[in-house]
């Protein structure tokens, strides 16, 4: 029994060690493949990084060269005598033909003259509907800067055309070497917005005040980056360098230094200054493409690691699960020879509860028998006689000797083996026997018979006086039932069914409540009053159940009482005779 408990608590302790095992497998996978994915996501990123400061050097390049093309153009026009001599008062027909020749030849949108209160004197557009000849720029940057010596360059939306385009601006010096006078320049900035807007990229100019002044995105054009101060707005409307353009936040968020989230989008982003106006350059790649290259080398190296080791696993199972069938087996035979040895402890407890049960009834009833029939014939002389002077004591005395008499019956089972030959018996015989000798002891408890199924020709090879004690035995136990519970319904069948003849018996009496068929069958086992038994008759009953190759079985009933079983192998009358 305790190499039995040993081997319980070391199967059980296997299966919790693989397991152990498993999940430290799946944790150490998991893990793996998390760290796969980062390491793979900080690669993709950093690619993503380099690929973007690339990208971006070929927008900010583009941008600087368009901004540098024509820088020199206003400082050459500067030092033209004929825009010199119309500043001095000289006709501005002839340079407005030579400007427009210039302007043509260098495809730019406009070049203008202004005196020094910012009026243009002459244009290259002064043929056009909307001509800048009369126009007075003296509000805007880039002449108060070249008014005061320098080269202006500006950036703004034109207040005569509304066309964006970027400015650039030189000082006319007179004889004295005074400014008294503006050569301009304006570039159509709606060709690199187009060319921006064809490159299929996410690209942006942002100037000083944060305003998106080119994109390849129009959505985002005029947008701003961050707020703008009170004294930026008055400044751009002082300056009317965007018109009546309406300002909106783009949802421009600087998460980290290169990724940014705008709107909804998340973007890995490179900057850079442009060369001139102050501009920053932003080249914007959707950090979406490293997290798919990410998740797409997770999926092929994280299924690839998990095959290898979901494979180690299983060859791993296989060589201890080989192990674990050889000892499993040996085990199981361990488990059997203790079960064996088990049932073979109780069987010889129980045979030697009976032998002793044996030796004792031969013995009782030897010492018993002589004396109870000598008082059962002193009794009824006395009753014949009349004689006897208390006539209420003979049957109590009467009553008693009863009781001794049901007392020594169970013992004669033990002691009386019978006959053992067996012979073709109908059990409808038998059942009729046993209820012949027991109809006095049903009719005086008013106990109603119900047979509700009895076949004739069901027939069993049995000893029939051993099949009749079985019989009475249930019989008397259902009497008692019914007697203690105040019931009078017996119900008896006798069938044949698969192969194998049946005999219920049924009452509604007290039932067995939670005790088992085994504890109703050990023997000295009872529930009746002291004197009225020994608790002997189902251990003797199920005994000759069993000698005649039979089984007995028990229930308790929903509707109240119990119901007992045997079944015992069928045999045909025909194939006796």
């Amino acid at each position: 029994m305790d190499n039995s408990a040993k081997t319980k608590g070391h199967d059980l302790g296997i299966p919790d060690a693989r397991r152990s095992v498993l999940w430290l497998l799946i944790a150490m996978t998991t893990l793996s493949i998390v760290a796969l994915f980062l390491l793979s996501l900080s690669y993709f990123k950093s690619l993503d990084q380099e690929t973007a400061q690339t990208r971006l050097s070929l927008y900010q390049r583009s941008l600087n060269d368009t901004l540098k093309r024509f820088q020199h153009l206003p400082f050459v026009l500067a030092r033209d005598e004929q825009v010199i001599a119309t500043l001095e008062g000289q006709s501005t027909q002839l340079l407005n033909h030579r400007l427009a020749s210039f302007s043509d030849e260098a495809e730019l949108e406009a070049i203008y003259l202004m005196d020094k209160t910012g009026l243009v004197l002459s244009s290259s557009n002064f043929k056009d509907q909307i001509s800048f000849v009369g126009q007075n720029y003296g509000f805007r940057p880039y002449f108060t800067k070249a008014l005061a010596g320098e080269r202006g360059n500006y950036f703004g939306v034109g207040a005569t055309t509304g066309r964006p385009g970027f400015f650039v601006s030189e000082p006319v010096y007179n004889k004295s070497g005074e400014p008294f006078g503006v050569i301009a320049i304006k570039l159509d900035a709606s060709e690199l917005q187009e060319t921006w807007e064809r490159g299929g990229e996410d690209v942006l100019a942002t100037d000083p005040n944060g305003i998106v002044v080119l994109a390849s995105n129009r959505n985002w054009l005029y947008g701003t980056t961050k707020p703008l101060t009170e004294e930026q707005l008055q400044h751009i409307k002082n300056t009317k360098q965007f018109g009546g353009v309406q300002f909106t936040d783009i949802g421009w968020t600087q998460v980290a230094p290169n990724n940014v989230e705008l709107g909804e989008s998340d973007f890995i982003t490179a900057s850079a200054a442009a060369d001139h106006l102050d501009w920053r350059v932003q080249y914007l790649l959707s950090d979406g493409r490293a997290y798919e290259r990410a998740f797409l080398t997770t999926i092929v190296f994280g299924s690839a690691i998990s095959i290898l080791v979901g494979i180690a696993a299983y060859t791993r199972s296989k060589r201890i699960e080989a192990a674990l069938l050889t000892s499993q087996k040996d085990r199981d035979r361990l488990r059997t020879a203790n079960k064996e040895l088990e049932t073979a402890q109780q069987e010889l407890a129980r045979k030697s509860k009976l032998a002793a049960l044996g030796q004792l009834s031969a013995s009782v009833v030897h010492e018993l028998g002589q004396p109870i029939s000598a008082l059962k014939n002193y009794l009824a002389a006395e009753e014949i006689s009349g004689e006897s002077k208390s006539k209420s004591a003979l049957p109590k005395l009467a009553g008693v000797v009863d009781r001794m008499d049901n007392i020594t019956k169970e013992l004669r089972f033990f002691t009386k083996p019978g006959d053992t030959a067996l012979e073709a018996v109908v059990l409808v015989d038998v059942i009729n026997s046993a209820l012949e000798l027991m109809k006095h002891d049903f009719k005086a408890a008013s106990i109603e018979i119900q047979v509700e199924q009895l076949s004739p020709d069901v027939a069993v090879m049995a000893n029939r006086l051993r099949l009749e004690q079985v019989l009475v035995n249930l019989l008397r136990n259902s009497l008692s039932s019914l007697q203690e519970a105040g019931q009078t319904e017996l119900k008896i069948a006798v069938f044949a069914q698969g192969g194998n003849a049946y005999i219920k018996v049924a009452d509604s009496g007290i039932g067995f409540g939670e005790r088992t068929l085994s504890d109703l069958q050990e023997p000295f086992h009872t529930t009746k009053a002291s004197g009225d038994g020994m608790g002997l008759g189902l251990s003797i009953a199920t005994a000759i159940v069993k000698e005649h190759g039979g089984q007995m079985s028990a229930r308790n009933l929903v509707s109240g009482g119990s119901e007992f079983a045997i079944s015992l192998p069928l045999i045909t009358l025909k194939a006796e005779k």
